[in-house]
């Protein structure tokens, strides 16, 4: 399919993902326009637009209670953007330290740095590959204590969707990942 721009390409994820994902009754954790602002100025760059919708649409928590998507607005720590994130790189960046040829990737802001938006019940870290275009942003599976990774040239709502369509495999994720019932788990009150 050939996308008139990359913002196109995004809502038509986000509509798929919808397809196979129910949104939950009740969210937590979606904010509103003016929380973004703060949240994005927080993080000295923009949001890309999928990872707003989709929080927006589905609030904090995860994909059948293994994957944890952070919210900037959740007042749940282990979900919470801001405090996930930091806690992800500074454990990245001790590993580095530590094993610079099995950690070789940079941290946000630096160009192509890490971003963390989420993490998996097996430890794994789901970082967003940054640039200055965060419409462009792909996504950095790894695993937290090897630092063996794999690399998707997708957004966060089409890494979702690919996933749990079957389309692309994770080899870090459990292999009966899709055998689960789809439903996304709220996470928490806030």
């Amino acid at each position: 399919m050939v996308y008139k721009n990359s913002l196109e390409r995004l809502n038509v994820s986000l509509e798929k993902l919808k397809t196979i994902l129910s949104i939950p009754d009740k969210i937590y954790g979606a904010g509103d326009i003016a929380k973004w602002k703060e949240a994005e100025k927080e993080l000295g760059t923009k949001f890309p637009s999928d990872y707003k919708e989709f929080i927006s649409i589905y609030g904090t928590g995860g994909v059948c209670g293994f994957l944890w998507i952070y919210s900037p607005f959740s007042s749940n720590e282990n979900l919470n953007f801001f405090i996930g994130s930091k806690e992800d790189n500074n454990a990245y960046f001790t590993s580095k330290q530590e094993f610079p040829d099995d950690f070789p990737r940079n941290l946000f802001p630096e160009e192509g740095g890490l971003l963390p938006w989420g993490v998996t019940d097996n430890g794994d870290v789901l970082n967003w590959i940054t640039s200055d275009n965060p419409e462009k942003w792909s996504i950095l599976v790894y695993e937290g204590r090897s630092g063996v990774s794999y690399e998707y040239k997708n957004s966060l709502a089409e890494f979702l969707y690919d996933v749990w369509s079957g389309n692309i495999t994770c080899h870090l994720f459990p292999e009966d990942l899709l055998e689960n019932e789809l439903e996304y788990i709220v996470g928490g009150v806030d």
